[in-house]
């Protein structure tokens, strides 16, 4: 095992048990030893992973200038994959910090390039990430179409997703427009986004990296 992947797996330990500060150290070792290597790719992938944990201690300007890094590499190498993963991790930061207008640019940029790619998962996440932004920004309708677009390619949804899928049906009825299977159960509630939103964090870095 190279110096790299271990300080990479040290640090993404770090960062899932939300030792912040510390996974940012390792990071930067991490990157260092991929420069070492002469594994620039690697490097710049760590360079995302260390983004994101900077915007987890909510330095986000420093998150987009790392990621604006590695997303000058990736397009330089035509990589379109980690070019579309970064688009997506950018697009998250501004949501963070409330420029919705850049956050959509960038997740519809990204869903673009999953989608032709044949990625649908990663196009159908990076979807449902822009309608859960507009969901909460009180855009309920545009967050319904954004949602039908995404909705084939998602296996489960959480409860904000399923408030987004039971105003779909009531748009479709309304419209007469095509039928959606409704699964619906009393017995859900927002503990659903907890989970979920935790799940994601835990890939977060996994899907960042090719």
């Amino acid at each position: 095992m190279s110096k790299g992947v271990e300080l990479q797996g040290k640090a993404t330990r770090l960062y899932e048990q939300g030792n912040f500060e510390e996974a940012v150290k390792v990071f930067e070792e991490a990157i260092a030893a991929y420069e070492a290597e002469n594994n620039a790719v690697m490097a710049a992938e760590m360079r995302v992973n260390l983004a994101l944990t900077h915007s987890e201690l909510e330095a986000h300007e420093t998150a987009l200038e790392l990621l604006q890094e590695s997303l000058a590499f990736f397009k330089e190498m035509n990589d379109q994959l980690r070019e579309a993963k970064v688009l997506g991790n950018m697009a998250l930061v501004y949501s963070r910090v409330d420029e919705r207008d850049q956050a959509e640019t960038f997740y519809r940029e990204a869903a673009i390039l999953f989608k032709e790619l044949g990625e649908n998962s990663l196009y159908a996440e990076t979807v449902l990430a822009l309608g859960d932004m507009q969901f909460r920004a009180g855009k309920i309708m545009d967050a319904v179409a954004t949602f039908e677009a995404a909705l084939d390619g998602v296996k489960a949804q959480n409860h904000r997703q399923k408030i987004l899928k039971q105003l779909l049906l009531m748009k479709n009825r309304m419209l007469g427009g095509g039928t959606v299977t409704e699964n619906h159960t009393d017995d859900e509630t927002s503990d659903e986004d907890t989970s979920e939103n935790n799940r994601r964090q835990r890939r977060r870095l996994r899907r960042s990296r090719g």
